[in-house]
């Protein structure tokens, strides 16, 4: 992830890590999204794996778990629905909105920060098991029925989702 920013006399500032290093990795974990920082972040014991250039530093930083690093990443790119839901409602939008209103996000990262709502039709199994590892809660879910047969109806879906 590229960084943006780095807060002025944060622990990042005083290790001179720099707006448009890339983090690579917390204590070996690789880091994808906001989530992923905050949450590696969050040990007293973190080594910061960054590229700079062709080069790449590795920081080892002793802090107090509810220590800041002072970094703010760049956006992720938001995963987008491939489902063809006959309730959805940004299919219901009329024409002639802004195009943010017709973004069709299915997104469990977008659920947690945001409030979202997810089917969770498209979420790969290493995604579940991330959400298990990082306790990511609440998430609001859109699950209208568990029987297979009714949820490819309503979703629109070409294969199982195996959400049960």
């Amino acid at each position: 992830m590229k960084i943006k920013f780095v807060q002025p006399d944060s622990i990042g500032d005083n290790l001179d890590i720099r707006a448009g290093d890339d983090l690579l990795s917390i204590n070996g974990n690789r880091i994808d999204d906001e989530i992923d920082y905050r949450f590696y972040a969050s040990d007293e014991q973190v080594e910061l794996l960054v590229r700079r250039k062709n080069r790449e530093i590795l920081f080892d930083i002793t802090k107090d778990n509810d220590d800041l690093l002072g970094i703010q990443l760049e956006n992720f790119r938001t995963k987008i629905c491939g489902n063809s839901c006959v309730f959805c409602f940004t299919d219901q939008n009329p024409p002639g909105m802004r195009s943010s209103l017709y973004l069709k996000d299915e997104d469990y990262r977008m659920s947690f920060l945001f409030g979202h709502y997810t089917t969770l039709t498209n979420t790969k199994k290493k995604d579940l098991e991330r959400i298990v590892e990082q306790r990511l809660s609440p998430l609001y879910i859109s699950v209208h029925s568990t029987d297979l047969q009714i949820r490819k109806y309503l979703f629109g879906l070409k294969r199982p989702d195996n959400l049960m």
